[in-house]
């Protein structure tokens, strides 16, 4: 992210995602926090599978993403 309109576009994409009901985009730390829904949350592994499919979504859309665990 180069900029907080950058981190506003990020948080936009992020939130379009049907399993995410929220999310909150740190520029200065270059760091995203994502809350799911319940449903999400309801398969073994489920941060993990959603952290990487959200880090691959957002790849696409022109924001290098990794996955911290």
């Amino acid at each position: 992210m180069m900029c907080d309109g950058c981190a506003a576009s990020v948080k936009r994409i992020l939130e379009s995602q049907p399993e995410v009901t929220s999310a909150t985009v740190d520029f200065k730390e270059a760091s995203a926090v994502v809350w799911t829904t319940d449903e999400a949350k309801g398969t073994q592994g489920w941060q993990k599978q959603y952290g990487e499919k959200l880090a691959k979504h957002l790849g696409t859309c022109g924001f290098e993403s990794r996955l911290q665990e």
